[in-house]
């Protein structure tokens, strides 16, 4: 772990397990984190920066400048209270994705701040996964707190309300601008405070009132930013994956409803293990599950 030279930081080790850093920072749920050379992960979490590396079966994390409860902050960005096996033992009934699950037992599904999520995700519609990191990270350059040298804190939407439609679509945003400028106006802390209060389906429909919040950013969102593992977000590889291996097609709201039928108040994580599976395999003609 060099990441980190000249830097005041603060280092630790944590037990979680099981964990796969690659699976879990590298499948498409967060953006925030790069790979180094020699495996270890750098990303921002609230205010500062961490480096995270698996070694000798454990998590080694550093963090610049190592401020406040950080190891509890890493704990929870990686759901180490989430009990992994016992979620994969309930999934394991499902006979489609039995087959392959073990070799995704270290992927785990993250918590990122809500309000992060929600902006992260109106930026990511009809985005591949570099665009979107790269217009985060512009963003967060342009109006984030500076944490060290080309390294920011993603801006708060005080912050970000400040910029014009103008000067966010400058960042890259293109016509993403004028949602992220109208979600500013009507999220704020005691907005964020109501929303964490409610259910699954509540707060779905909450979202999904918001600008640029569609059923899937809305799914993403609960999932990701607000911890309802029951949300199952259906993107295109979700699509695919569903037709290919259960035969389901039809609209959102039916593929939908075939997930919380299908894996119950774990789907979140199911649909992590199909996302994974599809990107990583399925699309090279290999695959990991069995057909219906």
């Amino acid at each position: 772990m060099n990441g980190f030279s000249g830097y005041a930081l603060r280092q630790f080790e944590l037990d979680i397990a099981p964990l796969d850093l690659g699976q879990t920072l590298g499948c498409g749920q967060t953006f925030r984190w790069r790979c180094q050379q020699d495996g270890s992960w750098i990303g921002i979490l609230s205010n500062q920066v961490v480096e995270l590396k698996e070694e000798d079966g454990l998590l080694r994390a550093r963090a610049d400048p190592g401020n406040g409860d950080i190891r509890r902050e890493v704990c929870r960005y990686l759901r180490a209270s989430d009990n992994v096996s016992e979620i994969q033992r309930i999934l394991r009934k499902d006979k489609v994705i039995a087959p392959g699950i073990r070799k995704m037992r270290g992927l785990r599904i993250v918590k990122i701040d809500e309000w992060e999520c929600l902006a992260s995700y109106v930026l990511a519609t009809y985005a591949n996964i570099p665009r979107i990191s790269k217009m985060i990270e512009s963003i967060a350059r342009e109006y984030g707190t500076k944490i060290r040298e080309e390294s920011y804190a993603f801006p708060s939407p005080h912050e970000l309300g400040r910029a014009s439609v103008k000067a966010l679509a400058g960042c890259g945003l293109g016509y993403r601008a004028a949602y992220l400028n109208s979600l500013c106006r009507e999220i704020d802390e005691q907005r964020l405070d109501e929303l964490k209060k409610l259910g699954y389906e509540e707060l779905r429909e909450e979202l999904i009132q918001l600008p640029g919040v569609g059923d899937k950013v809305a799914d993403c969102v609960c999932l990701f930013g607000f911890g309802k593992l029951e949300s199952f977000p259906i993107d295109v590889w979700i699509e695919r994956a569903l037709s290919r291996l259960y035969k389901q097609n039809g609209t959102y709201r039916s593929l939908r409803e075939f997930a919380k039928d299908r894996f119950g108040k774990y789907a979140g994580y199911a649909q992590e293990y199909l996302y994974y599976n599809e990107r990583t395999f399925a699309s090279e003609g290999a695959c990991m599950f069995t057909r219906t």
